[in-house]
């Protein structure tokens, strides 16, 4: 394994790549967090802003003792559990711009492979 490849396993290992909630209602954000050569996207949640979830985030890495990492936004949507289980991901940010739908639902299948996601397209109720 070279030193970039290793590198990124170990940002990998200090870093949770998603935090969602159980029964989380409301704003994700996908972040680009860059260490040296290595980089990394992760999803997070848990504010009312787009920008706060940012704020967060950065915050989460120095509390974690990574201080020589930079956090940037790649876009938002929301994100709800269903009644029924399912997740459902849709919409964008007005701060930062839509993120990858599709790409914010193959995270959030890795750390709830037991449910559905299912991405909208357009408003949803």
């Amino acid at each position: 394994m070279g030193k970039i490849e290793s590198e990124k396993q170990n940002l990998e290992e200090m870093i949770p790549m998603v935090i969602l909630p159980d029964g989380y209602r409301g704003k994700i954000l996908l972040v680009l967090i860059i260490r040296g050569e290595t980089s990394m996207v992760a999803l997070r949640s848990g504010d009312l802003w787009h920008r706060e979830i940012l704020r967060n985030t950065r915050a989460e890495m120095i509390r974690s003792g990574l201080t020589d990492v930079q956090v940037e936004e790649i876009g938002g949507a929301y994100l709800r559990f269903e009644a029924d289980g399912s997740i459902r991901i849709w919409g964008g940010s007005d701060d930062f711009g839509a993120c990858d739908l599709d790409f914010a639902a193959a995270l959030v299948r890795t750390a709830r492979p037991s449910c559905t996601v299912v991405v909208s397209t357009g408003e949803v109720a």
